[in-house]
Parts: structure tokens; sequence; C-alpha cells
């Protein structure tokens, strides 16, 4: 099969397309025939560091899959998902069986593997996954736009909903409107009833975010966030979503009423941020790490995007042969919404 393989760290020239073995699936694991993949910021990330304890070389990246079950692994019942079946990919699976897993924490995993990540990704024709990680596309939606659900949808899922925990009429600051986790989670928060505030940089970046839902936008190019927040809503929002990391993490601590909280899942721009530790405790402000999410959210996820008929933004569609122009695009930014790679 063809498939990107990165076999060094460093810039793009370390991903190459090549020729390579097909992946022969293991007990209770599907083969799947790649039609549609998903880019991810990880993916660049890796490129140039192992991040993730279990990354390894060679390595093939692309954790959000769509495409078509064309094998069953010893032990997968092919009666649950048949030969043909057009489906998606939780990339995410757990041991079952480590401390963590057995106590309640399954997240957390000690054996955790990721689908692009710790095991061999959908940048390629075919992927071999866990079965039980393997759902059908909802009705309606084509091989790209199932591909742009599995990461961004489940991240902003976990962050706005599970640890979030959203309520109608609640004012929601959502950073980077413009990301694929971010157009996801205006989505969710405006099924939830929310007042949602997005930030984003130009004009015609705005534009879009009012088009697609949010109430209110504040350009990060010209605008102080925290001071244009409380223009909008004088006492500050009540729950922001930042994946961002140190480019707004300030701006979004000060951007909160009292008793706000901060959700926060994601380094774009850094892994380091300073913030006055009077600004929290002193306005009962509340900082939440979003973790990691358990093996029944990605259903749960599913069933509301399927319920509510979410459709996924998307960016661009590229072609396989285009995959380095692809992910060029993706590592200069102003993008709007998840970029997608056919396997054609």
């Amino acid at each position: 099969m063809r498939a990107q393989v990165q076999r060094t760290f460093g810039g793009p020239e370390v991903t190459v397309i090549e020729d390579i073995d097909d992946p022969v699936p293991d007990p209770d694991e599907l083969l799947i025939e790649v039609r549609a993949c998903a880019l991810n910021r990880l993916d660049l990330l890796q490129r140039r560091s192992a991040l993730v304890r279990g990354f390894s070389l060679p390595h093939i990246a692309g954790m959000d899959v769509a495409g078509v079950v064309v094998g069953h692994g010893p032990g997968a019942d092919p009666t649950m998902l048949p030969i043909g079946t057009e489906v998606l990919v939780d990339p995410v699976s757990t041991c079952g069986v480590c401390h963590r897993c057995t106590t309640g924490k399954p997240a957390y995993c000690d054996n955790l593997r990721t689908v692009g990540s710790t095991r061999p990704g959908g940048l390629a024709e075919f992927v071999a996954v866990p079965a039980g990680h393997v759902y059908r596309i909802p009705d309606g939606l084509s091989f790209v736009q199932a591909a742009a659900i599995p990461v961004a949808y489940l991240t902003a899922w976990h962050a706005l909903v599970m640890v979030g925990e959203v309520q109608a009429g609640e004012k929601v600051l959502i950073n980077a409107a413009g990301s694929g986790v971010s157009t996801a989670a205006i989505q969710f928060a405006k099924q939830a009833g929310a007042f949602v505030i997005g930030t984003i940089g130009g004009p015609a970046r705005v534009a879009q975010a009012l088009a697609l839902g949010c109430d209110a936008v504040v350009d990060h190019y010209s605008d102080d966030v925290s001071d244009q927040v409380h223009a909008i809503v004088a006492d500050g929002v009540d729950l922001v979503i930042d994946h961002v990391g140190t480019a707004l993490f300030t701006a979004s601590v000060d951007a909160m009423d009292v008793d706000g909280r901060m959700v926060f899942c994601g380094t774009t721009t850094g892994t380091q941020a300073t913030v006055s530790l009077p600004s929290l405790y002193h306005w009962g402000r509340r900082l939440i790490g979003a973790g990691g999410w358990g093996p029944q959210e990605f259903a749960q996820m599913l069933e509301v995007v399927t319920s509510a008929r979410l459709l996924p933004v998307i960016d661009s569609v590229w072609a396989f042969s285009e995959l380095a122009e692809a992910q060029a695009r993706m590592e200069a930014g102003g993008c709007f919404g998840k970029l997608v790679v056919e396997m054609a």
C-alpha cells in the first residue's frame, strides 16, 4: 500500500510517500480501506519530536480515519460491521487491565494507544484498528465529513460538555474559533443553548465565525480580548474553552466572570503561561485541565452529532498526492475548519 512514512525527526522532508506492506489485523481488529483522513496539529508536532509515551519510528500519522471495512482479524465479529460497511474510527484505545483501567480511570490507561500517534495512522491506503472503536458513519455524511469528526468533535464534546458542564443561558468564550476543535465546540455550545463569543484573527475570519453561529466575535489581531469580552457581556463569561495555551491564557482568565471556569485542552502556542494567582482565588475562578476522554464518550458524542444533524466545517479537501501541500497549509495557519485528505 501507499503511505506517508516518517523514519526520523525534522521538518517536512522527513515524511515520504512510499510503498509498504499492507497491515494485517490482529485479533479483534478490523482492516479499514481509508477513504479520507483529516489532519491534526499533532501530525506536525510529532514530526519534530516524540511527544507521546509509546511513540516510535517508523511512523504513519493520521488520527481521523473514515473508510470501508475490508477485513476482520481473528475474533472480530464479522456480523457487527460486515465487509463493505462505511465507518469512522475513535482513535484512542485502552488496555482494560491496568490499574487505571480497573479502577475507573481508563482515560489515563498506562497502555493507552492512539491511531496516528502510537499506532499506525490513516495517512495510508489501509489501517488496522480495534474493532470496538469503529462506528458506522451517520446517514448523510460523506467520507470527508466523517473524517472531520473524531478528534475535533470528541475533544470539544469532552471539554465543553463532560468537563465544562455547559448549561443553557451561559456565556461561553471559545478561543481560536476557526480551528477544528473550536468549530465543533461552537456547534455544541449553541446546541446547548449558550451565548457564544469566539476569538479569531482577521475580519474575514470574524465573518466566518459569525456565520457559523457565534453570537459575537473578538478579533484578537486588533482587539484586547478581555476588554472586548467585557464590552459584550459586562460581567464576563461563565466558561472558557481554550486549546491555544500561552497566547490567550491570561486574557481568558481576565475575561471570566466571578466563579467562572476555564477548561483547557491544548497548547498550540506554547506550554507555559503566567497568571496572577489573586485573579483566580480572589474571584473564585477555576482552571480545569480537560484530561482524557472515557471509552463511552465517542458513542455519546456521535449520537448528538447525528440527532442534531451537525455538519463538520471543512476548510479544504486535498488529494493524497497533495498531502505535503495540505500539511504546509495547516502549519502556515489561517485555516477555518478541518483539512481533509482524500485517498484516491
